[in-house]
Parts: structure tokens; sequence; C-alpha cells
């Protein structure tokens, strides 16, 4: 059992509450150096963007495997529904262009609205979509190491006096019991981050969503020690928060406006000051070369600042149950 620390940036979880780590029978997320992580999946995912406590965090600990984070989330997306703008290209070509080696993947929350009877057709659904990525090669090496992370538990809120929390909850269970079960016959790495967000939701002292779903800035940070300990990538110490974490996390904030804009242009109005067609594709047009050299710039310079945070990285803390192994965590 692992009893969280001081979190970084100044947020505390709740006095008393533990994290477990992943049962030992669990199969353990890999990390290597310069590995590209993609984020996908649905609104749990796509907000991570908006505060990016996980992606510095995740720096933070390992400045030496100098990691590239990229979030290809999408609010309301399902395994099986994703609807696009006209033209923008599939799941399959962004991950091909962003050359993944490594996919966290958020779904189970929308499916659950689906009940019990939902069941074995999300199990299907889940089965097809790890067959799926598991036959590709985004990185034109080898397939993606993947890892599921279940939904968040339904947080109740005074005001909300219409939504049925323990109903939601149990249906949610359900789902994330169905993503155990499935990730474990096929040994793909699973996190449970609906117990522990739940346990937090009950004893802390405000909201950690905006709306009972959906988290607020104050649980992202919550959030990004929950999912970092149900992967084993958490280890006893974190680091305490400080301006070095602040200006981390700066730095990631405005790397992900630039890829926010880089792969979404059409919610932006101008792209290094020139319009862009609403409805561009996979194929971008020649301004988004210039984000692709923001993005890359802003990257080595977010390296850098995290070997600040973390300044010993020849001797980082051992994650529990990680599958980083000593010399990647100790690699220059």
């Amino acid at each position: 059992m692992l009893r969280v620390l001081p979190l970084v940036a100044g947020a505390v979880l709740v006095a008393g509450t533990v994290l477990a780590q992943p049962d030992a029978a669990t199969p353990r997320l890999e990390l290597r150096p310069n590995d590209r992580v993609i984020l996908i999946g649905n609104t749990l995912a796509d907000r991570q963007q908006y505060f990016n406590h996980f992606e510095t965090t995740l720096l933070a600990l390992y400045p030496q495997l100098q990691l590239s984070v990229r979030n290809l989330g999408w609010s309301a997306d399902t395994l099986t529904l994703q609807p696009r703008p006209l033209n923008f290209g599939d799941a399959t070509q962004h991950l091909t262009a962003q050359k993944a080696d490594v996919m966290i993947v958020f779904f189970g929350a929308n499916e659950s609205f689906e009940g019990e009877a939902g069941l074995p057709q999300f199990e299907k659904d889940l089965e097809a979509y790890i067959a799926q990525h598991r036959a590709a090669k985004y990185n034109g090496v080898e397939a993606p190491r993947l890892a599921f992370a279940s939904p968040i538990a339904h947080e109740r809120i005074e005001r909300l006096v219409h939504v049925d929390v323990d109903a939601r909850n149990r249906e949610l269970a359900r789902y994330t019991d169905a993503m155990r079960r499935v990730t474990a016959r096929l040994g793909v790495p699973f996190a449970d981050v609906f117990t522990p967000m739940r346990e937090a939701m009950a004893s802390a002292k405000a909201p950690l969503t905006v709306n009972g779903m959906h988290l607020n800035a104050g649980g992202d940070k919550v959030f990004a020690v929950v999912l970092l300990t149900a992967l084993g990538l958490a280890p006893e110490e974190l680091p305490a928060g400080s301006k070095s974490y602040d200006d981390l996390r700066a730095l990631i904030n405005e790397k992900n406006r630039l890829f926010f804009l880089r792969f979404r242009p059409l919610n932006a109005e101008y792209v290094v000051g020139r319009r862009v067609d609403p409805f561009g594709s996979v194929n971008f047009p020649p301004e988004m070369k210039r984000l692709d050299e923001l993005i890359a710039a802003q990257e080595k310079k977010i390296w850098r600042q995290a070997r600040i945070v973390n300044p010993k990285p020849t001797k980082p803390a051992r994650p529990v149950g990680s599958a980083v192994s000593p010399d990647q965590q100790g690699a220059q």
C-alpha cells in the first residue's frame, strides 16, 4: 500500500487516503527512453490538457526518459463511435502521425449509460479495440504498448439534486469490472481509477468535479497521482510543490496549447498569423510545419526544466511495481 504524500503543486489528498499499487498479477506499463506517450479516449482524456498535472508529474518523475506526451482525447468518444469534422482523419491516421509508442486509453464512462444490458457488447468492443491496436505499428517498428484506465466515479454534488449518484456509480463499477476482466484475460495493463477517486471524492473538502462527472483543476491534481499510482509509476515520495514544478507545468501548458492548434486547427481562427481552413485534415497546410517546429523547441525546454524539478536523475525513486527498469531510470 502507498500512502500519498503532499501532492505536487501544493494540492493534498485528503488525510488518511491510501492508494493501492496494482496487484502483483497485473501487467505493468513499460516506459522506455524517448517514448511518445498518447492519451486517447473520452472526456477524461480530453480535459487533462486543460490542467496537465498528469503529464507534468510524469515528466518530473522521469526526466531522464525524455518522454513526449500527446493528447488525442475527444469528449464523448466511445470505443466504437468517434465522430469528427469533415476530412479530419481517423484515429489510425493521427496515431501514425504521432508515431505512438505507448497508448493510455480512457473509455467506459459513456458506454456505462447502456447499463448492465450493454456489458456484453462493451466487452466485445473492448477486445476488438485491443486487437486492432495490437496489430498496428504506428511508430513503424512495433505495436504500441497499451494501458487502459477505468472511468472515474460520479461525485455527489449538493446542488445536483436530480442525479441518482448511487445508480450511476453502480453502472460505472460494473464497467470498471468489465474492463478489468478483459484486460486481465488479454494481458493488458489496467488502472482502476474508479475506486480511489470515489474515496477521494467522499472525503474531499471541496468538489473535485465541475458537474459530478468532469474533473476541475483540483480534481485533476488528485487524479494525476491516482492514475500514476494505478499504473505502478508513482514512487513513494512525490516531488514537493515548488516554483520549478509550476515552471515546468507552464511550459507543458504552452506546448499543449500549440499541439491543440496543430491537432484541431478548426478550433483556431488563426495559426502562426495566417487563417487556416476550418475543415483541415491529417495532411495539414504548410502553416502547420511552423507549429511542429515550435512544439519541438518547447519540448526541449520541457526536458531541461524537468531535470531541474528532479535534479538527481541518476538515482530516481523506484516506482513500486513499475516496469521502468533501473538502467532506463538512470539513462542520461
